[in-house]
């Protein structure tokens, strides 16, 4: 580690040096309107010189002296190289809008940036201004509806909680499925640091939650295996690269200011029936041990405002309370700042930010912050030499991450539980007279009382964390050039979870704690070479070298009883044990690139990568990674209509790896067994599989074709892609004899298959002077199917939920993720089996959905009137599928609409029994509809089909007019918002993205936290 901050240090005290000067060319660049762009990159051609336009889109740059000419590029607009006399010291650019961006520069894999027309497979971009318009914590949600084939979802946890993104299907029934994540070329860890499960548990975060959405310049996501074969065995997920904002030469220092302010309101509640109260068989409760008993009972009598004995000891309105979850949860707060400073010439910019984010969570006594502290030093001291320093150090706290799930400690599942008549506010302030958890439920000790979750009840956690990354590129000549880089993602994160004294279920209490430090480093040396050849003919190559260490060591503490009630730390406790854990290994890497075009309108790029890995046997510890793909301009090589601007065909083909093998997880490992025998030490094995040392990564090979067009005069693009990826060799568990002392083996034989097809498009509907109509929608389409899981098991449960009566399964011959539920039971002529009582029986166990959507779409519109700006997207998901428990339990305990039918009358049932005999009966409806719920968990599979307004942003641009002669540059307001409106919604009581698990287990939702609505105001000043 101190080997690493000095060689940093180093580097970025080099950018320092003496700096030569030249002759210098001022200008602006802007568009038709002639409005500045920012962040244009103006390079001289020939020479490693270049810099970067200011807000105001105004540059200087220093040329050798005599003729120049300068390329001038940005996203969103095509190319333009520009003579410059040697007279001339000031010019304008103008760049035209190409709505293909042909002349668009891309980030791909290894950082190395290239011409779009260029690639032979699809790349997805978004613009870092889209993410800073309504922000989220965390970075990955903010993706949502942005790209095509990138399905993106979260945890029912707040804004604090981890994201899920999976780029053209699940490749793997072990792996997490979610892709690399690379910022300014070095990767990092997305560690997501617990989940919940079905006896409960909490979502801790990911590494997604440490980036500041205002210090993100632009994200390329690489779906294909052609697009991210460079990186290995890391590349079966896609690759998402993530480049943060550099310095921009100007005059004096620039100055920008950015807050944001917002308020989160639950934006849907439960719709319970508000008929019949808390009691049991038509009767009210007779006396406070019914009362508590039946809390969660709503099979009472009618609601008729009588008084009657209720769960907190006293006599209130037998009357309705509809609003317990508006008097429970807060309006949650974020208030994110970020200042910037910027500055610099054409030899050396810098760009310095420091970032505060503070949440205050919709549940009582929960929030997130995070401070960020950003700096980008890029340096061009003469023709040959280039240096980039990019460092960040970011400090991440949570109070009281919500519990999801099953009951003890999940506040929100006590909530929604409630008896129609009973007023949460009544159970405040949880505790009774000696500092316990209140007895409001009988005898259910592992139910909560809400504000006793929320208000004693703790955990806690943080993360620091430092990202650096050092580079420098040496130019032997004008075709050859040298590159090394160091690279560094270091964490120490600690988390405590105590159980108060005086929880019901554990009433001396206790705590655990966690402490870990992990880091990668990242050592690269690259050596290229470009040139072109008899004026056709033109080559990009590159070989180079990469080695990646990785350790994390950590101990876990834990323990119960309190000595001294009501203090908490670790020394109180009377029963107390510890484990420790260690883990390094490494990976060292050859790779090479080579790019060959024709004409610039043929290309053909062939990439190759080789691992050799220290977790794997020597004997087979290395693996071969290549990739080929290809792409041809046809518009450069046939006339085609004038309506038709721009055709390019691509294809792409590449093999990557993923899921290697944990360190050490091929060998036996020991530990020590209770205090030894007679002095002598005793250990025991760990685990029930028996290693395999021949394991290896999985597989995952792409194959994708693709064409790109635009019309109209670049008005109107069309990008549309069909891909097949297939993953063998997928590690999966194989049985073996019991005899032998264990469970299992694991073996790579999987194979999982996923096919699909993206469209984008693009365009500009309406044009003005004044105003100007951008649309884009972008559809992903991903059918996925399990085609071997091993050669014994056929199917395998990922997860169940808390009753036991809803799957997530891989099956051979189905989708991904499948929710298995039970169905009727029917007699061989396909009639309903009754019991006797006239309820009905349970049937098999069947494929009741899928978990995962195959169908991902966004609509973005933005809209500009003058000095007026609008941002709307829109995103929806269809064909997937939740099994909610809500409603499973709304109708077992008569909360649910669906409950009133038969309460007064019964429920007429005629049918057959089991063996055949007529049931003609009327059944009591609570029987009836307790019994439906618990036997027939497949009708609470419903379909998570939804349509969202995501996010709206209604903006002002003050014209400069107004701001006189300040030395105030610019300034904008926008009014923000995220999920203000549900367009199309088919789950009843519970938002269709509720889920409260993060891994590859999606479609089950039970106790999580109420989706919200946020709108605030986001204020945009640059000095």
């Amino acid at each position: 580690m101190k080997r690493i901050l000095a060689v940093l240090g180093l580097v970025m005290l080099s950018c320092f040096g003496a700096i030569a000067q030249n002759r210098s060319i001022t200008g602006v660049v802007a568009d038709a309107e002639n409005k500045g762009i920012v962040s244009a990159t103006v390079k001289v051609k020939g020479k490693s010189i270049s810099t970067i336009t200011d807000s105001d889109g105004h540059f200087a740059v220093m040329v050798p002296s005599g003729k120049a000419t300068l390329t001038v590029s940005s996203i969103g607009f095509a190319s333009k190289s520009v003579d410059v006399t040697e007279n001339e010291n000031n010019i304008t650019v103008i760049l035209a809008i190409s709505t293909q961006e042909l002349g668009e520069v891309v980030v791909t894999s290894l950082g190395v940036k290239k011409q779009k027309r260029v690639l032979g497979y699809a790349v997805g971009q978004v613009k870092g201004d889209d993410l800073s318009k309504a922000k989220e914590i965390n970075l990955g949600n903010a993706l949502q509806g942005r790209v095509a084939g990138v399905n993106v979802s979260g945890t029912a946890t707040g804004p604090a909680g981890s994201s899920r993104v999976v780029i053209r299907g699940a490749t793997s029934a072990s792996g997490s499925n979610q892709p690399l994540y690379v910022v300014d070329g070095i990767p990092i860890d997305n560690t997501q640091q617990g989940n919940a499960g079905k006896w409960g548990g909490a979502d801790k975060g990911d590494g997604l939650s440490s980036f500041n959405p205002d210090d993100i310049a632009s994200v390329s996501v690489m779906k294909g295996s052609a697009a991210s074969a460079l990186y290995g065995y890391r590349g079966s997920n896609g690759v998402i690269l993530i480049t943060t904002k550099r310095g921009k030469s100007g005059h004096g220092i620039g100055v920008e200011y950015t807050s944001n302010y917002t308020f989160e309101k639950v934006f849907k509640t439960t719709d319970w029936q508000y008929v019949y109260g808390s009691g049991d068989r038509g009767q009210k409760p007779a006396n406070l041990a019914d009362a508590q008993d039946l809390y969660n009972y709503s099979w009472g009598a009618k609601l008729d405002g009588s008084q009657v004995l209720s769960i907190d000891g006293l006599m209130h309105p037998y009357s309705a309370q509809k609003d317990n979850m508006k008097n429970f949860y807060n309006n949650g707060t974020t208030n994110s700042n970020t200042i910037a400073l910027t500055g610099g010439d054409d030899k050396i910019n810098y760009r310095f930010s420091l970032g505060n984010v503070e949440n205050k969570a919709i549940l009582h006594n929960a929030g997130f912050n995070r401070k960020n502290f950003t700096l980008a030093l890029n340096a061009t001291p003469n023709d040959k030499i280039t240096l980039e320093t990019n460092a960040q150090y970011v400090i991440e706290g949570a109070t009281n991450r919500p519990f999801l799930s099953d009951s003890p400690k999940n506040a929100n599942l006590s909530v929604y539980q409630l008896a129609t008549n009973t007023d949460v506010r009544w159970l405040q302030p949880g505790v009774d007279a000696n500092g316990f958890e209140a007895n409001h439920f009988g005898g259910n000790i592992y139910s909560q009382t809400p504000y006793f979750a929320t208000n004693y009840v703790k955990n806690f956690d943080r993360r620091n964390r430092f990202i650096g990354s050092s580079s420098i590129t040496y130019n032997l000549n004008e075709n050859i050039y040298a590159k090394g880089k160091l690279g560094i993602d270091h964490i120490n994160y600690e988390y405590t979870d105590i159980e108060p004294t005086g929880i019901a279920y554990n009433p001396k209490g206790g705590m655990n704690v966690i402490q870990q430090t992990r880091y990668e480093y990242n050592a690269e040396g690259i050596l290229g070479y470009k040139n072109t050849f008899f004026g056709d003919f033109e080559v990009n190559a590159f070989v180079g070298a990469n080695r990646q260490h990785n350790r994390s060591k950590g101990i876990s503490l834990s323990g119960s009883e309190f000595i001294v009630p009501f203090q908490y730390f670790y020394g109180n406790l009377k029963n107390k044990s510890s484990n420790e854990n260690f883990a390094e290994s490494e990976v060292n890497s050859l790779f090479g690139s080579a790019d060959l075009g024709y004409k610039n309108l043929f290309f053909i790029s062939l990439t190759g990568r080789e691992d050799w890995f220290s977790t794997l046997s020597p004997k087979n510890n290395h693996t071969f990674y290549p990739s080929v793909s290809s792409s041809f301009i046809y518009s450069d090589a046939v006339k085609l209509p004038d309506w038709w601007s721009y055709g390019k065909l691509r294809a792409g083909w590449g093999n990557v790896g993923g899921a290697l093998p944990d360190a050490y997880a091929l060998v036996l490992t020991y530990n020590p067994v209770g205090q030894g025998y007679f002095g002598q030490p005793l250990v025991g094995t760990n685990g029930n599989t028996i290693p395999n040392g021949n394991l290896q990564p999985y597989n995952v090979r792409t194959i994708e074709f693709g064409t790109e067009n635009s019309f109209f005069k670049n008005r109107l693009s069309l990008d549309v892609t069909w891909y097949n990826k297939t993953t063998t060799n997928d590690i999966a568990d194989a049985n073996v004899s019991i005899s032998s002392g264990y469970n299992s083996t694991k073996i790579n034989v999987g194979e999982i298959s996923n096919k699909g097809i993206e469209l984008q498009i693009s365009g500009i509907p309406f044009k003005t002077d004044n105003f100007t109509w951008n649309t884009g929608f972008n559809m992903g389409y991903n059918e996925s199917k399990v085609v071997k899981l091993s050669d014994e098991l056929k199917s395998k449960t990922l997860a169940d939920n808390r009753d036991g009566n809803a799957f997530i399964v891989l099956e051979e011959g189905q989708p991904f993720g499948i929710i298995k539920a039970y169905d009727y039971e029917r007699n061989a002529s396909g009639a309903l089996v009754y019991n006797p009582d006239g309820t009905l029986r349970r049937g098999k166990l069947v494929t009741a959905g899928k978990g995962v959507a195959p169908y991902s779409l966004g609509f973005t519109n933005d809209l500009s009137y003058k000095s007026f700006r609008l941002s709307v997207l829109i995103d929806a998901k269809f064909g997937g599928d939740v099994f909610s428990s809500s409603n499973y339990l709304g109708y077992r305990l008569g909360l649910h609409k669906g409950t009133l039918e038969g309460r007064e009358d019964g429920i007429p049932v005629s049918g057959v029994d089991v063996n055949g005999a007529p049931v003609n009966v009327t059944a009591n409806a609570q029987d009836y509809w307790r019994a439906w719920a618990r036997g027939q968990t497949s009708n609470f599979v419903y379909s998570s089909d939804f349509i969202k307004l995501r996010s709206v942003s209604l903006g002002y641009d003050f014209p400069k007019s107004m701001l006189g002669k300040s030395h105030i540059e610019g300034v904008n307001i926008s009014f923000v918002a995220r999920n203000l409106l549900s367009l199309y919604s088919k789950v009843p009581n519970v938002d269709p993205e509720s889920n409260y698990q993060n891994g590859n287990e999606q479609g089950l939702e039970r106790g999580g936290v109420p989706v919200t609505r946020s709108f605030g105001v986001n204020l945009n000043v640059k000095f």
